[in-house]
């Protein structure tokens, strides 16, 4: 009797013995394979969680973004997920299929393609397609060329276009009201727009384009010819100085110019973000000056191509030299209007204008040697 009961204590305890042994053992397996399964898990995310700012080239965004993204680049393509806003100035935008921009978009570009899911557009480019696979949560806001519809937009759009299409299938693509302005009426399939469609004409007035023109060339005449007359005044010399710097160092104003142009704009913006306070202010008086500069360069280039033909005709009037002065003015306003020449032209003038104004500034004594004798 007491051998069968040691028997059974025996037993029990073997028993015990091999169940802890088995929940120990099957334990470490499973922290095993989890070790396993967690050294070998991958992602393909970075997460970042702040604002994301990115000038290059070619950009491609395929993080998860918490925060605003700003990005300056001739090609820019988004893959991965923004919790912000997206600001965009490029050539082209691409926001792929996978992309989901939770904020608003605000896109200067020459090629807009959407693909995937975004809340609000502000759109300024050539071209804007809306792809079968894109999502838009609320409304699309768009200025282009040319504006293509497949994708859907969620509320309401407002369009200004020259050529808009849609896909020609039946299915939905504004659940609310389309206002677009446009040469002539769209081509809008049957359903592809629940709401109302307002369509507005562009009027094209010749006469008011022709008075409009005309009208601007003479502000522009008469705020150069008080930017000379009180050039006379305040600086008689200028003149002089003006006509040899562009003369004799025009290479030389030219280089600074352009050193002086994006200088400024590149030092504003490095201000802009990586400063508080008075870095802010600096950089804020930097491009006031800037835009200041710029809006008379073209007048000061004028004034020293003028004075030049007044010496070369041997006038030694001021009238002359006001009246050759204006003439460029003149000649730099309408070669604006010269496809793609005219614009560069007016540039080079803007550069050279800013290198006469900063060379006479920092250099007056090396400019005035007769005066200085």
């Amino acid at each position: 009797m007491k051998f069968n009961l040691f028997k059974k204590i025996a037993l029990c305890f073997i028993l015990l013995v091999c169940v802890l042994s088995t929940c120990v053992f099957a334990n470490d397996t499973k922290n095993s394979e989890k070790s396993d399964i967690l050294a070998s898990y991958e992602t393909n995310y970075n997460f970042i969680s702040s604002d994301l700012f990115l000038y290059d080239v070619d950009i491609e965004v395929s993080d998860i973004v918490y925060g605003n993204v700003f990005a300056y680049g001739s090609t820019v393509k988004i893959t991965g997920e923004i919790y912000g806003d997206l600001f965009v100035f490029a050539n082209s935008l691409e926001i792929s299929e996978n992309a989901v921009i939770y904020g608003n978009v605000f896109s200067y570009a020459n090629n807009i393609t959407v693909s995937g899911m975004v809340s609000d557009i502000y759109a300024m480019s050539d071209t804007f397609t809306l792809e079968d696979s894109a999502t838009l949560d609320r409304n699309l806001y768009v200025y282009a060329n040319s504006v293509s519809l497949s994708g859907q937009v969620s509320r309401d759009a407002f369009i200004s276009t020259t050529n808009l299409s849609f896909n020609k299938s039946e299915d939905v693509i504004i659940k609310n009201n389309l206002n677009y302005t446009s040469s002539t009426e769209a081509n809008i399939p049957d359903g592809a727009v629940e709401g109302e469609i307002n369509f507005k004409p562009i009027e094209v007035n010749m006469q008011n384009i022709i008075l409009s023109v005309v009208l601007g060339i003479i502000k522009i005449l008469i705020l150069s010819l008080a930017i000379i007359l009180i050039s006379l005044w305040l600086a008689p010399n200028f003149k002089d100085r003006a006509c040899e710097i562009i003369s004799k160092k025009s290479f030389k104003a030219f280089g600074i110019g352009l050193l002086v142009f994006f200088g400024i704009i590149l030092a504003s913006i490095i201000l802009l973000i990586f400063t508080y306070g008075f870095g802010i202010y600096i950089s804020l008086i930097s491009i006031g000056l800037l835009i200041l500069g710029y809006a008379i360069s073209n007048t000061i280039f004028s004034m020293s191509i003028g004075k030049l033909l007044a010496n070369k005709f041997n006038f030694t009037k001021n009238t002359a030299f006001v009246l050759f002065s204006l003439l460029i003015v003149l000649a730099l306003e309408l070669i604006k209007f010269v496809p793609y020449v005219g614009s560069v032209v007016r540039f080079i003038a803007s550069i050279l204008g800013i290198g006469i104004l900063f060379i006479n500034a920092y250099k007056r004594k090396d400019l005035v040697n007769k005066e200085n004798n």
